[in-house]
């Protein structure tokens, strides 16, 4: 079977530049409100909060938005962006705003705003690979 190529050839194309640092500082995400939509930088999102079928997002500004959906929409949302993980059942974090990570059982990540937010023992091993990976450093 012979195989067809459905991109065109040209010296004109470009390749589609992969997620940079540059690229999230402009990117931005529309979250659905309870009044409409709110417009915010990807890069200004510290961590996501579960509340029930809401979920509670925190800014580097120190604002938070509730926002319409469940913690696994909104993550869902952010798959593009590998820095945001879910360290708890409760919790998803952008690790580019952690501050520290403390060691304990499952330990806990003090985010940039000064949040604790405990990592849980089933997340720890995620946590740990997703930090090697986005910044190759070992937890």
């Amino acid at each position: 079977m012979k195989m067809v190529s459905l991109i065109p050839k040209s010296n004109n194309l470009r390749p589609i530049a992969p997620t940079t640092a540059f690229n999230l500082r402009r990117a931005k995400i529309a979250l659905p409100t309870l009044e409409g939509y709110l417009f915010r930088p990807v890069a200004s999102i510290l961590y996501l909060r579960a509340e029930g079928n809401y979920t509670m997002i925190r800014f580097a500004d120190g604002s938070q938005e509730l926002i319409c959906k469940t913690l696994s929409h909104v993550q869902g949302m952010l798959s593009q962006y590998p820095q945001f993980v879910r360290v708890h059942r409760s919790f998803t974090v952008n690790i580019e705003r952690i501050d520290r990570y403390v060691r304990g059982k499952g330990g806990f990540v003090v985010m940039e705003c000064g949040t604790e937010i405990s990592v849980a023992n089933s997340k720890k091993t995620h946590l740990a690979t997703a930090v090697e990976q986005y910044f190759g450093a070992r937890l």
